[in-house]
């Protein structure tokens, strides 16, 4: 089953983990597994026999103001965005717009954030080598 459609058995069956007990979406779970598409996701579902009936998923729990993620709370949502956004604040005050799925996703991922830009860069530049003359 795995080798037809690109995933191995142990990627398929966390693929069904995630659509059918943390109620992700099939756009979300390539990008959660860091490989495959839409379409992929959508096949190997089906090869699996995962039915799309509603009383099998579970929601995903829906993003509240004030949730807090890291060091990172929630505001408000923004109502003019096309896809969903919200307004947060960092622990330092700064204040930026976020799509809350980039909060949820696993520590390691290339896209999660856990706190604004200011906050990451000063992370990274305090792991650098301090600069020295010779």
């Amino acid at each position: 089953m795995g080798k037809k459609s690109g995933f191995t058995s142990a990627e398929i069956e966390e693929i069904k983990r995630l659509y059918l007990q943390e109620g992700r979406s099939i756009l979300q779970i390539p990008k959660i597994l860091g490989r495959g598409s839409e379409n992929s996701v959508r096949n190997a579902l089906n090869k699996a026999r995962v039915k799309h009936a509603p009383e099998e998923r579970t929601k995903l729990e829906r993003f509240k103001p004030d949730q807090v993620f890291g060091n990172v709370t929630l505001l408000k949502r923004l109502k003019k965005s096309k896809k969903l956004k919200f307004h947060a604040r960092c622990s330092c005050g700064y204040e930026f717009d976020v799509d809350p799925f980039r909060l949820t996703l696993p520590e390691h991922h290339k896209d999660r954030i856990s706190a604004c830009q200011r906050c990451s860069s000063k992370k990274i530049d305090s792991t650098a080598e301090p600069y020295s003359k010779r």
